[in-house]
Order: C-alpha cells, then structure tokens, then sequence
C-alpha cells in the first residue's frame, strides 16, 4: 500500500543530495530563470499560493529534465500592512524602533513557517538566491533603482490628492481598494444666492460632513433646469463662503437635483474637477480622520460631524429631505476601514505619461492565458493619476532622498552609501542648491511595497552587481502569478523594468485563477470557506494536491476546491503505485530484457508502445507551453485507462503463464518500459510519488533519468518505435487503431460475460466473430492474444458487413 508519509523523506532526499541547484558557472545548458511571487509572510500558506507553488515548481522540474540551468529562487514581501497590523494587535505602546524591531520578529518568524510549508510541497527552489524585501542588501538595491529613475526625471514629491485609509494613518493604491455596498443617505441641502435675481439651489450629497470644504457647484450644460445660475455664486450653509456655480458634461442630471457640490474632496471626482477648473483647495480631513478648517466642528471624527451637521441644517430649515441610499464604498482592503481623499506631500513615479509604451512592452511577452493581456490593456487606458509610490508607515523601504520643504527640491543619497535612512542623517549640504532654503529634510515615509516586488526579475538575474548573469538572464523565462494582480505585480513590473532597462522583464507571463471554497466563492474568513493547506495534505497527502492543482482546468480558470477530484488524484496515485508493484513482483521471478527481444512483440504491445509515444508527443508539447492540464490528462488518461485498464489486463495471461517465453520476455519488457518511462514523464507533477515508487527498481533518483523522447515512425517494413526496430509481416496495419479495434473486441466479450453473471476469466468454449474486412486482418493476427486473454478455447472469425460476437459457454 502506498504511504503517503514517504513523501516527507523525499524533501530531505532532495535538499541533503543538492539535487536541484542552479549551476552560475555552467556555460553551455540554457538557462530558465523563473520568477515566483514574493508571498506577504503572514505566518501560512493559503490554498492559492499552494497552487502556484505546485505549478512552478512542476516546470521547473520538468526544464531540468529537459537539460535546462534551472534557476528558481523564491524571495519573500515581509513588508508593509500585513505584518504591521499583526504587530499593531498583539502591541501597544511602543516607540518607533521597537514597533520597526517587532516587526523585524514577526516577519522572520512567519517567513520561516511558510518556508517549512513550501518546501513541504516539494518547492524546488534554490534558496541561495532567496531574497528578503526587509534586509539591508535588499533596500539597497530599491533605492538605487529609485535613484536611478530620479535621474532620469521620473520620480517627484508634490502635494496631491491620494486615497488615505485613516485606521492605517498612510496613504495607499487604488489597487489595495475594495467596493463595498453600504447603506446611506441622500441629503437635500438648501444653497442661497446672495442675490435678488436667484433664491437658492438644492444640493443633493450624501458628504454633508464636507460643507466647509465645499469650492464649487458642478451642474450639467444640457440641464435647463440650471442654465441661468451657471456663473453665479451661491453661500454654502453653516460655514458662509461662496462657491461659484459651473457646468460640466460629467454631472449626472438625473442623480438627486442634478446639482453636485464640489469638496476637497469626497471622491475622486471631485479631485478631478479640483483639477480641471483650478478649485481652491480647502483641506478638510486629517490624517485621523477628523475635520480640520471646520470651526466649530474641528476635530470630530467623519460619523460625529456628519451627524452634527445634519442635525444643525434641519435646526436652519436647509434640509429640505432625505433619501435612502444604497451605494459603493471603498475601503482598504487590509483593515476594512472606509477610505478618504485627502491632499498629501507624496512620492510619485511618472505614469500616465507612459501608458501606450507600456502596453507596447507588455506585447513583448507571451501571456497565458492570452487573454489576459487586455486587463492591463485597461488599467494602463484608466490611469488617472501617477503612481503614488510612499507611504506613511514604518515598516517598509526607506525612500533615498532629503528635499527641500519650501520649493520640493530632490537631494539623492550617494549610491555608495546604500542602504540609508535619510531621516535619522543629516544632509550632505546645508541649503537647497534651488532656493537656498536651509529647510533640507530627510524623508520619513518608506516605498509602497510594489515598489519592492515591481523589480524582482532584474534582481534574480543578477542586477545590479553580477552583470555577466544579467546580461545572460534577463529578460527571465517567465512569471507566474494571479490574474488579480494584474493591474498592481504585472503592471507595476513592466512599467519599471521598462523605465529602467528599456526591456521587457520576462518572456512568458502566466496568470492564475482564484481557488474558490467548495460553495464557488472565493475563499475568505468572511465566508467560512477557507481550507487549510495541511489539513488537505493529512487527508490526501502532498502529491494529490499537486496532481489536483495540474488537473483542475485551465490555469486562468478560477477553481473550485474539490474533494471529488482530490480523491481522484490520490486514487490515481494508488493506482501507478500498485500497477508497478505489480510489475515489480513479475520482475522479481522473471528480470525483462534490457533491450527489446527481436521477436515476440504481439500487436497489444506495439500498440501500447505507439500510444505511449504519441502521448509523450503530446505531453511534452503541453509541458513545453506550461499547459500542466494538458500534460497530467494525456499522461493520467493514458496511463489509467489504456496502459492499466487494458494493457495490464490484457498481458496477465501472458506473464502468469509459465516458463520463459519469448511473448512473455516482450510482455515484461513492455510494461517495466512503459512504466518507468511514465513515471519520468509524471515526476515533474507527483515528484514524492514518483521517487518512492522508482525506488523499488533504481537506487537512483527518478530526476537523474532521461525524459523521454517522441520518435517518429519509420516507413517501410521497418517499424521504428522510440528507436527500437521491429521486423513483422503485418507492418501496414495501423497499429492505433488496431489495438483499439481489439480492446474494443475485449471490452465487448466482458460486457456478455457480466450480463450472463459469470466471472470475467471464466472459461469460454468459442466466440463467433463477425468484422468487417478492413478489421479482418487486424482480428486475425489477434486471435491468439484473443483466445488468451479471454479464456476462450476457439475463436470463429468471419468477414460481414457488419461487427457482430456470440459466446459459446
């Protein structure tokens, strides 16, 4: 019985053996260079890193055998929000350093756990090329790249409006966002005219909180309704200043009054109107959260002025009604709280201007699946605004620059001096070289994290110190990684090799779908629905999962997590490990052939020899275009239902029978062929299994073997099959489809003896045969095999228009 505890052995096997290292110094095997994500160390792997871990690392198994350098290094985010919320529950109080300390703790701490977990998996990866985004080597290399771009001009601190998640104090992408519908309310609000002519105008928001920071109305040019107040200037109510009246094609006119107020800011269209007429800007809400410039309702928090204000309009008689309101909210996606525009001093890489070059370079790479391409197609048409690239937080990349605070002038560190915390040093000069202000200051923010991971494929190849592997390595092989980053990991990957190296990061890009619970939702602890990676391996075992992984669909596809199919794998497992086994025991008594015999070979064996070679045809076309589905369902379907449904069974006759004759000599050369050169073929997606079971026959490791290799047919009366020859007087018969013809034959006779309750090696005196004559030939030459294999003791055959068979008990 197959153990699945053995597998445990195989992952030491492997590291203490140094199976799988990438050789720098070899010249002359090409080199495939994979780049895997760098997971956020949250302490365990969930089941969708389980899948990109198992589909990588079955490539790379599989290049290796194909005679590839494989270097598979496998780096490590342990920055920014995950750890730093862990450290923010589970701490209070503490200083700067120690807060930055701890998460140091976390960090490591929760790396080593999921490590221990991939490495479970059998993750293949040579972690002599680990990279961690919080060591000193690390941020050295980002801020010289941030340096770099600097000096070309694409790097710049303004004050901007940004999405700001007040619970996290730190401005954040609108890729960390989610929508989320909530209930509100729809408030009427009265604006006067300070005019004779016009009385008032009614405003309907659901921000009544952001009446002090009110610069403008907006109404829509085509609204009649609002064509005489266009120009004029209404009072805003409770706080008094006036704010102009403009027109503009994005007002919805159908949406409450059809008049919008403009504040700085509620929503990111207020911000790009703020732009588009030149508004005032009126800071409203700090980094807390709370009102600011708002007199008396200074301080309060968004949910206390809101209500304050409200109560206050319907005291004035402004508050003319208000409206249920179902409508999308944003929040972050690391603690759930509601997000705010507020305007803040940040770090921008230039974007927006790059968007059509960038899709050019993003056309370079092959991406599977092909499809996929078109997401960042629309992200780089949606862009906005730049890339706010620093955050208000501690953990993370220090950014490399002193500015000036009066007129935003860059001072960058001196490269050698990398990795430097600006803020804890002192300026190289005393006055801006621009203004000749004397306010210099180090910068306290850190990098968002994409900026850690947007640069990866250049680091694993060697930049920027080994520029001999680099210029060999780079652009590397491929990525992996989810569809859902597309807009963040891709994008912001493409976007900085390309500004950096003029080059696309890597030539094949492979995105996977989410793993969804068992109820088609994507997993979440919301839901309930989460599986936990090792209870799956205590109820399946590794290689199960791995096989499920490769046969679960297409890897764009989102896949819902399936015991059924698991325990399809893990029975599929079973099944190769008893077949050899059964191998094994016939071997045992009778050592095969090393080489084919000249004779003996029946049409079933050469049948099953071509099947094998097609397949290997076809799964080594699917291994070569990553397409694991393809490659473990022509090797599983083959395997399960020809080689052992029928092969196994067909030649049992043969190999029980006694002495040592040459049919059986080519029986058992068969099956120890097709097996072992299966289990060569599996071993990129079942590695424990494969090992275990090639043990029983080598005391080497099944990765020391040869992939097979397709060979095509000869022509002729020589018949070459993965390079053997075999001389026969029935050479022209399509052996393909004859040994489907005379399975089906089999299958057909089994059927009849089921029907009639009778076990299905029981004896038959004679089967009748009626075939076709294009089938006549390919029947005949079977006959002994069929009389064998059936237990029959005379076969009748005859040619008619039609196939028919009869028993005779």
């Amino acid at each position: 019985m197959y153990d699945p505890e053995s597998e445990k052995k195989w992952n030491t096997y492997w590291k203490e053996n140094e199976m799988f290292l990438f050789d720098e110094t070899d010249r002359k095997k090409p080199i495939f260079i994979i780049d895997t994500p760098p997971p956020n160390t949250t302490g365990e792997l969930h089941m969708g890193q389980v899948y990109w871990i198992s589909y990588i690392d079955s490539i790379a198994r599989y290049k290796r055998f194909k005679g590839y350098n494989v270097l598979y290094p496998q780096g490590w985010d342990t920055q920014g929000f995950p750890v730093e919320l862990q450290v923010e529950k589970d701490h209070k109080g503490l200083s700067k350093e120690e807060f930055y300390n701890k998460c140091v703790e976390y960090a490591t701490k929760n790396l080593n756990k999921m490590k221990e977990q991939m490495l479970e998996m059998g993750a293949s990866f040579d972690d002599r090329y680990e990279y961690v985004t919080m060591s000193d080597d690390y941020h050295r290399k980002i801020q010289l790249s941030l340096i770099e771009m600097q000096e070309k001009g694409l790097i710049y601190l303004a004050d901007h409006p940004v999405e700001w998640c007040p619970h996290c104090k730190s401005s954040i992408s609108r890729e960390e966002s989610d929508d989320v519908e909530k209930n509100t309310t729809l408030n009427y609000i009265e604006f006067k005219f300070d005019s004779k002519e016009e009385k008032s105008i009614i405003i309907a928001t659901t921000r009544p909180e952001l009446l002090h920071a009110c610069v403008a109305i907006m109404v829509n040019p085509s609204d009649e309704r609002y064509n005489k107040l266009i120009g004029k200037e209404a009072i805003v109510p409770i706080f008094g200043q006036k704010v102009k009246v403009f027109s503009d094609e994005s007002i919805d006119k159908d949406f409450g009054t059809g008049a919008e107020m403009v504040c700085t800011f509620g929503d990111k269209h207020d911000a790009e109107l703020y732009y588009k007429y030149n508004l005032r800007l009126i800071k409203s809400i700090d980094d807390d959260g709370r009102l600011i410039n708002a007199g008396k309702y200074e301080g309060l928090s968004i949910k206390e002025a809101r209500s304050a204000i409200i109560d206050e309009l319907r005291t004035l008689n402004l508050l003319s009604k208000q409206d249920n309101l179902k409508h999308s909210v944003k929040i972050h996606d690391r603690c759930s709280s509601e997000i705010e525009i507020i305007s803040s001093l940040q770090w921008f890489v230039k974007t927006k201007e790059f968007s059509g070059k960038l899709k050019e370079y993003a056309k370079q790479i092959k991406w599977t699946p092909a499809n996929t391409i078109q997401k960042l197609f629309d992200w780089a048409d949606y862009i906005e605004w730049d890339w706010n690239i620093s955050r208000n937080r501690v953990f993370g990349t220090p950014i490399p620059f002193w500015y000036c605070s009066d007129c935003h002038y860059i001072l960058a560190a001196d490269k050698e001096k990398l990795p430097i915390n600006t803020s804890s040093i002192k300026p190289p000069i005393d006055a801006c070289p621009k203004c000749g202000s004397h306010n210099l200051v180090g910068e306290e923010k850190v990098c968002d994290v994409w900026v850690d991971s947007s640069i990866t494929p250049m680091i694993i190849a060697g930049w920027p110190d080994n520029k001999e592997l680099f210029k060999r390595a780079f652009p590397v092989s491929v990525r992996i990684q989810g569809v859902d980053i597309i807009r963040t990991w891709a994008f912001y990957t493409t976007l900085r090799t390309m500004l950096l190296t003029d080059n696309k990061p890597f030539e094949n890009l492979l995105l996977n779908g989410m793993i969804l619970g068992k109820d088609g939702r994507e997993m979440h602890k919301s839901f309930g629905n989460g599986v936990n990676p090792r209870d799956a391996i205590k109820q399946y075992s590794i290689d199960s999962i791995r096989l499920w992984v490769a046969i679960s669909g297409d890897i764009g596809s989102d896949k819902k997590y399936s015991d059924s199919l698991l325990n399809y794998s893990k029975s599929f497992i079973l099944k190769v490990y008893n077949s050899a086994m059964f191998i094994k025991n016939l071997i045992d008594k009778s050592m095969p052939p090393e080489e084919p015999p000249p004779k003996g070979f029946e049409l079933l064996d050469i049948w099953i020899i071509n099947r094998f070679n097609e397949v290997v045809k076809e799964a080594d076309k699917y291994y070569s275009e990553f397409n694991l589905y393809g490659a473990a369902m022509a090797l599983v379907n083959f395997y399960w239902y020809e080689f052992c449904d029928y092969y196994i069974e067909d030649v049992k006759y043969r190999v029980y029978s006694d002495g040592e004759s040459i049919s059986k000599k080519a029986a058992l050369y068969t099956l120890n062929y097709i097996m072992s050169n299966s289990l060569v073929m599996l071993a990129p997606i079942i590695p424990h299994a494969a090992e275990e079971i090639n043990s029983l026959f080598s005391d080497s490791s099944v990765f020391n073997k040869k992939f097979p290799e397709y060979k095509e047919l000869a022509p002729e009366e020589t018949y070459t099959i993965n390079g053997y020859i075999f001389k026969s007087s029935i050479v022209n018969i399509d052996y393909i489809n004859a040994g489907k013809f005379v399975n089906q034959i089999i299958t057909d006779v089994r059927k009849e003896k089921a029907q009639r309750k009778l076990a299905l090696n029981a004896p038959v005196k004679s089967i009748k045969l009626e075939v076709p004559e294009t089938y006549y030939e390919i029947a005949k030459v079977s006959e002994k095999d069929l009389k064998g294999i059936l237990n029959a003791d005379k076969i009748t055959l005859t040619k008619s228009n039609e196939y028919s068979l009869s028993l005779d008990l």
